[in-house]
């Protein structure tokens, strides 16, 4: 059975394990957003007698690592740099055998670790990068001036508590063995005879179990940094001295020795880093300082690639050529394109019976209000889809409904529309999932404040609608035509604009009642016209009203002069009812056999269950039906986005 804390994070599978922890992939169901779950490991069944030392000093340390963990919570909680992870809540929880439980919820986090950055940088033949060596080691610079400032320590900088995430932005991560320096500090916390920290990166002053203050971390960041520019870290233990030895006595070696092309100001600071005297060190704010100038050397991540500081980087491995980190330098502000997550490796094809199964919990996971999950099932399974175009448009369809109910209508737009012109290559305008497709895509493409795209997908919906029994798919048409009227005032039609408001008011009136919120915003939305119109010098006035729904059944072969405007632009033929977003209404399943023969049942089935739910609204009067118009030319291709929104949606 799933895991839940506090009623709302369900704890899925183990990212790793720390030395008092257990971090996991997690899911936050109240915000509908991924985290990651740290918790404290539950306490083993203590091998002793209650009264034994054994069993005091096993219990003694169970009781350390709370503490341990609750302050990381603090100081963690405390920190709001971009280079640390958030930290989003924190609770306890009583397990069944009476052990009490702490965890934390955190950013998850998306990138890769320096370790890992360094375990496959080959420094024979193409090394990082200067650049990126400054960078990297600016940002932790950066970090550490600020939690320096509240007197927290991190003591255990090393590339392996270092994450680059999308868009070269660097994460410093674990603060969890801070120690915290000044009033109200419990400096029993933390023992003074445990060594803390890893050795090739720890002090001399850590070495010796002195008092670790904010200089210990700028020697770990210029052991660090050294690693960066050479491959290699400062110092390895010799047969005849260890490597505690080294940090105390042997003089840092020069990154310029190891590495010719090392800027000299750049080998200065890392020697400076690398002082035996704590006093001797640099701040991390002079650090970061000495470190900016070098963090944009050479070309950007688009110039030509060589070797040493003309920026040759790793080999990119699965994402890794969007975590640039001189990036920030060089576009602070600007936020990197995302990036589709590559499909996970080892899966085959999707059969019927997994692919019945994934649209199920899909939905499932929508009725449930959890629209990202679903976004991730149906991205996967549309990759894994491939080999069946009529399974992959229903995926498709239901994806670009799943982006719509999440409110990310740029990309639902775009679904939707690709989805919507490849049903129509093989079914009647009046097809379920034609009319869905386009409802959706218009009413994403209105969200986002693009007319010209809206305005054909909500009037072929229109035109097209089946409102002869009135209930939801008449409330529909209503609520796509007040949309339509906001559409074509946005595009400079104010006379159409109203026409439409005009025609649509009884209709409302009928169906909500004439004092009902809605045919008060219709007014206010008339009213609206009327007085731009006026403030622009146009004679308009209540009585000069269009009293016709000219606009509402004009052909799209027959362009609209508008009225009594300064703007002689003629109103679109895509504009009127009867212009779709294109098809042919001869184009059937019928007429294209062969791999779409089993279109019908599998393209159908999509848009059942997840169509709307109705809300049983009064009777409509149904829409007066157009004259019947020739098929519009096909609409310009655009292109297809990786995510949609699903049939449950609702309408915006």
């Amino acid at each position: 059975m799933t895991e839940l804390l506090a009623g709302r994070y369900r704890v899925d599978g183990l990212l790793g394990r720390g030395g008092m922890s257990e971090v996991y992939h997690g899911y936050d169901e109240r915000l509908d957003r991924r985290v990651a779950i740290k918790v404290l490991r539950p306490s083993a069944h203590v091998p002793a007698a209650p009264d034994s030392p054994e069993a005091v000093e096993i219990l003694d340390a169970l009781d350390r690592d709370r503490k341990r963990f609750l302050r990381e919570i603090r100081v963690t909680a405390q920190l709001e740099h971009p280079g640390t992870p958030a930290v989003y809540d924190t609770g306890a929880e009583t397990a069944p055998d009476g052990t009490t439980r702490l965890w934390l919820v955190m950013q998850l986090l998306r990138g890769s670790t320096l370790e890992a950055l360094l375990n496959h940088a080959d420094y024979d033949s193409s090394p990082l990068s200067t650049a990126w060596a400054a960078a990297i080691a600016a940002q932790i610079a950066a970090v550490l001036a600020d939690v320096h400032r509240v007197d927290v320590v991190h003591r255990d900088i090393k590339p392996g508590n270092v994450m680059i995430t999308d868009g070269g932005l660097v994460k410093v991560l674990d603060f969890g063995i801070a120690i915290l320096r000044g009033a109200g500090a419990l400096p029993r916390l933390t023992q003074v005879d445990r060594t803390v920290g890893t050795p090739a990166y720890m002090s001399p002053e850590q070495c010796l179990g002195q008092v670790v203050t904010a200089a210990s971390d700028i020697y770990s960041l210029g052991c660090v940094l050294l690693e960066l520019l050479t491959g290699d870290v400062p110092f390895f233990a010799t047969a005849d001295r260890p490597l505690r030895s080294h940090h105390l006595n042997t003089p840092a070696p020069s990154a310029r020795s190891r590495r010719a092309d090392v800027p000299v100001e750049l080998d200065m600071l890392v020697s400076s880093m690398l002082a035996k005297d704590p006093g001797a060190r640099p701040t991390a704010a002079a650090a970061y300082e000495a470190l900016l100038p070098l963090t944009t050397t050479g070309p950007g991540p688009d110039g030509p690639k060589g070797t040493g500081t003309a920026g040759k980087k790793a080999s990119p491995r699965g994402g890794e050529e969007n975590r640039d980190p001189t990036r920030p330098f060089r576009w602070p502000l600007l936020a990197p394109a995302t990036v589709r997550r590559a499909r996970v490796e080892g899966r085959g094809r999707l059969t019927d019976a997994e692919a019945g199964l994934l649209q199920d919990n899909a939905r499932a996971l929508l009725d449930s209000d959890h629209p990202s999950e679903a976004i991730s099932l149906l991205e996967e399974g549309i990759e894994r889809a491939a080999h069946d175009p009529a399974l992959q448009l229903q995926l498709r369809h239901l994806l670009g409904a799943a982006l719509f109910f999440a409110g990310e209508y740029t990309r639902a737009a775009a679904v939707l529309d690709a989805a919507g012109r490849d049903y129509r290559r093989y079914f009647p305008p009046n097809d379920p999932n034609v009319l869905h497709c386009a409802y959706h895509a218009g009413h994403a493409y209105a969200e986002t404040g693009k007319p010209d795209q809206a305005l054909p997908q909500l009037r072929f919906y229109v035109q097209n609608a089946d409102t002869s029994e009135g209930g939801d798919e008449a409330r529909k048409v209503l609520e796509t035509r007040f949309v339509i009227a906001q559409m074509l005032a946005a595009e400079g039609y104010p006379d159409e604009a109203l026409a439409e408001l005009q025609a649509v008011r009884p209709l409302l009136a009928e169906a909500f009642g004439s004092d009902s919120t809605q045919v008060r915003n219709l007014d206010k939305q008339a009213a609206r016209l009327r007085t731009t119109q006026l403030q622009r010098g146009l004679a308009y006035s209540a009585a000069s009203w269009p009293r016709t729904r000219a606009a509402s059944t004009m052909s799209p072969d027959q362009p609209h002069a508008p009225q009594k405007q300064t703007n002689t632009r003629s109103c679109p033929a895509q504009y009127s009812h009867t212009s779709p977003c294109p098809p042919s209404a001869s184009d059937s399943a019928a007429a294209h056999p062969g791999q779409y023969r089993g279109a019908s049942r599998r393209c159908r089935s999509a848009s059942r269950g997840n169509q709307p739910r109705p809300t049983s609204p009064p009777a409509v009067t149904p829409l007066p039906e157009a004259a019947p118009e020739a098929a519009p030319e096909e609409a310009p291709e655009r292109a297809a986005v990786t995510r949609p929104r699903p049939s449950g949606s609702r309408a915006p």
